[in-house]
């Protein structure tokens, strides 16, 4: 999305007015205007001003406030002089409710909640700026203590595009100190019970930290950096790097071995796993590099990363394993014989195979119903992605966005530039009456609470002219008088909204609503009107903001991963069809491939689980993980196949062959994933719990529902005893 013309078009737009993700710092009292508190808002105003990365604090102590006088007006801070009495608080309070740019906008119509906007200065390659700002924000605030203090931390709501981000980046901070031990443990847990050796499960272990080391180093080289779009990077990757060193380990080690042999069975434990594992990490690579085609920088990064890293897992699985187990050729634990006990999954696998000949015509029956289901769920999925909704209704960010969407009509902006094209003046009364349409329409929004432009200013200095008469809050009929009023003006504030040569100007609308889908709605509408309505080939009037362009970025990352999905399947199941040489068992692979994504879909619609920005990615990154497991399934049927068992009998080989490691890696990737339901990111949990579900329809795919559609083509009638 770095050469889109509106994201360009915002960066100059951001240069002219500044940044437009400003701060707010709300609070409420039983009675904002009263001394007491008027005199501790004005104390931390000029504390909030004095930080030196503000570029500017609006407050109701300084608000600018015109006033009309006998034969003009002046421009003046709201509280020019502290109140000392009740009768004084009550006289700024009557200036401030006559004032559009204050009521509902910097104070609440029932007075009882106010905020301080806090202007951010341009910080464009500084990373720790917004994290600076934010903590010096709070402390300000936190200091402000003593018993006569009215607003200490604990009583005040922040909020802003620019707090978002923050707590997103200390959220993450936090969730990686979470699942990395918890991932760590019951990964090493699952080697165990696989290996039964404390030497495996510290070659494995340390198989795995190398992968993930590498992965971040990949990241990182390829010009990416932690994001809620990367930050499952790691939980992933750890799951994924184990599934080789369950198939390549227990291979090696559940067979009989001496000092003489180890070498020769290491070689041909290589030589049996290599394909599979070669073609295991790269159907999941390319699942991954299928994310390239986003227009989305960090997903194209976690994409690049993740496959990088795929790819460096089977480097490491063939490298750092064999020469662990040839440096510790001599010792005891080499040497000696595995005792090949039958482990819980192994039994059921031999279970498994014998209940899929039985119930075959059960199995196909149960699976059609399901897929009917998933068809019925797949119509109720939503596209949306709300960013507040990101956060847990627990959470403080999302309790400070709700405060302030409720009672000081949001904290995002949409906003609407005009610019003559010419680069006249805009300043006369037929523009300033285009505006003023523009703005009328915006206000008549649900979703819009206030709005501001030069013509709030411009319409309260010809009030104010007017000995503050109601009737003459509207744009002047003569060009020499609008003129006068910006001569008289001696204020600043309009200027954020008015370029020095008046040939651009904007309209920011702030806004309570954080639905992608009911804001596209909305822009749509909005876009209609400025292009259906409003008729002046002399003026380039447009859209921009930081709102409108995560909208924009949500819709096209939802778009983009529909190409990603696409594009994966194509290049997998093309490999599949040329690796297993068969138009028929490239066709068998496409089940339980396809099956795990269409439940997962359809889980997402009955659950009202919606197509974010996160679960958006899962289908592409699942169908890469997935057709792995297919990959072992197949490659042991196929042989089979080749020493002349029909189709049911090698099935059911398969089965028994490798249903304990598929299900073993199964239960890794599952419980990998799952680790992200303790994530405090909605959509990561939701990405977690989806992914999950894959693993495991994918595993009861592979190994009950193909070799029961194979069964149900064998001519030849199996007879399955427990003991085989």
């Amino acid at each position: 999305m770095e050469n889109d013309p509106d994201l360009v078009f915002y960066e100059t737009y951001k240069k002219e007015f500044g940044e437009d993700e400003f701060i707010i710092v709300a609070f409420s009292s039983d009675n904002i205007f009263t001394p007491e508190m008027l005199k501790e808002i004005h104390g931390l105003t000029l504390k909030l001003e004095a930080v030196k990365e503000v570029k500017e604090i609006i407050s109701i102590t300084n608000v600018e406030s015109i006033l009309g006088t006998e034969y003009d007006f002046i421009v003046q801070p709201l509280c020019q002089d502290m109140p000392e009495t009740m009768a004084d608080a009550q006289k700024i309070k009557r200036l401030a409710f006559n004032l559009k740019s204050v009521k509902n906008n910097i104070v609440s119509d029932d007075g009882k909640s106010s905020l301080f906007l806090v202007r951010t200065l341009p910080h464009e390659g500084d990373e720790t700026y917004d994290a600076r700002l934010l903590k010096k924000i709070e402390q300000i605030f936190s200091d402000n203590k003593g018993q006569e203090s009215l607003l200490q931390r604990d009583k005040i709501h922040v909020a802003g595009w620019l707090v978002t981000d923050v707590n997103m980046s200390s959220h993450i901070n936090r969730d990686n100190q979470v699942f990395m031990p918890l991932l760590y443990i019951i990964l090493g847990s699952f080697l165990f019970f696989a290996l039964k050796s404390v030497i495996s499960v510290a070659i494995g272990m340390v198989n795995i930290t190398l992968c993930l080391v590498w992965t971040m180093a990949a990241l990182f080289l390829s010009g990416g950096a932690i994001s809620p779009m990367t930050a499952i990077l790691t939980p992933l990757m750890l799951a994924l790097a184990v599934s080789d060193s369950v198939h390549v380990l227990p291979h090696f080690f559940k067979q009989k071995r001496t000092r003489e042999n180890t070498l020769n069975l290491l070689k041909q434990t290589i030589n049996d796993l290599w394909r599979p594992c070669f073609l295991t990490s790269l159907t999941t690579a390319i699942g991954f590099l299928s994310l390239l085609v986003s227009d989305i920088p960090p997903i194209r990064h976690f994409g690049l990363a993740a496959a990088l890293g795929m790819m460096a897992e089977f480097a490491l699985t063939m490298t750092l394993i064999p020469l662990s187990i040839y440096f510790f050729r001599h010792t005891e634990f080499i040497v000696k014989d595995f005792k090949i006990r039958e482990n819980i999954l192994s039994k059921v696998s031999t279970k498994l195979s014998l209940f899929i000949i039985q119930k075959k015509h059960w199995i196909l029956l149960v699976s059609v119903l399901l897929v009917a289901g998933s068809v019925i769920g797949v119509s109720k999925v939503e596209v949306e992605t709300n960013l507040i909704e990101y956060f847990k209704k627990s959470s403080t960010v999302y309790r400070d966005f709700n405060f302030i969407d409720t009672r000081l009509n949001g904290v995002n902006t949409i906003e609407i530039s005009i610019k003559h094209k010419n680069g006249e003046s805009l300043i006369t009364p037929e523009t300033l009456r285009i505006i003023d349409r523009v703005e009328t329409y915006l206000a008549s929004l649900p979703i819009v609470g206030t709005t501001t432009s030069v013509n709030t200013f411009i319409k309260q200095m010809n009030k104010s002219f007017h000995a503050e008469d109601p009737q003459f809050y509207t744009i002047p009929e003569s060009g020499e008088m609008i003129a006068q009023y910006m001569l008289i003006y001696g204020g600043d504030e309009i200027y954020n909204f008015l370029n020095d040569s008046y040939s651009w100007t904007r309209i920011s609308a702030r806004i309570s609503e954080h639905s992608s889908k009911k804001l596209e709605a909305y822009i749509s509408g909005i876009q209609n009107f400025i292009e259906n309505k409003i008729d002046d080939q002399d003026l380039e009037i447009r859209m921009t903001g930081k709102t409108f362009l995560v909208n924009k970025l949500v819709k096209n990352i939802v778009d983009s991963q529909v190409n990603s999905l696409l594009l994966a399947f194509i290049i997998i199941f093309g490999i599949l069809f040329i690796v297993f040489k068969s138009f028929k068992l490239g066709l068998l692979s496409l089940i339980p491939n396809l099956l795990p994504i269409l439940f997962n879909l359809g889980l997402m619609g009955l659950m009202g689980i919606p197509l974010n920005t996160a679960t958006a990615i899962i289908s592409a990154v699942a169908i890469g993980i997935a057709v792995d497991d297919t990959i072992h399934f197949l490659s042991v049927y196929q042989s089979a196949r080749n020493q002349d068992m029909n189709m049911g009998e090698a099935a059911m080989n398969a089965v028994r062959l490798k249903g304990e490691p598929i299900m073993l890696t199964s239960f890794i990737l599952c419980c990998g994933f799952g680790v992200m339901v303790f994530s405090s990111f909605v959509p990561t949990i939701q990405f977690g719990f989806l992914s999950a579900v894959i693993m495991i329809s994918a595993m009861v795919c592979d190994l009950i529902i193909l070799p029961a559609l194979m069964l149900l083509y064998t001519k030849k009638k199996l007879v399955q005893r427990p003991s085989e």
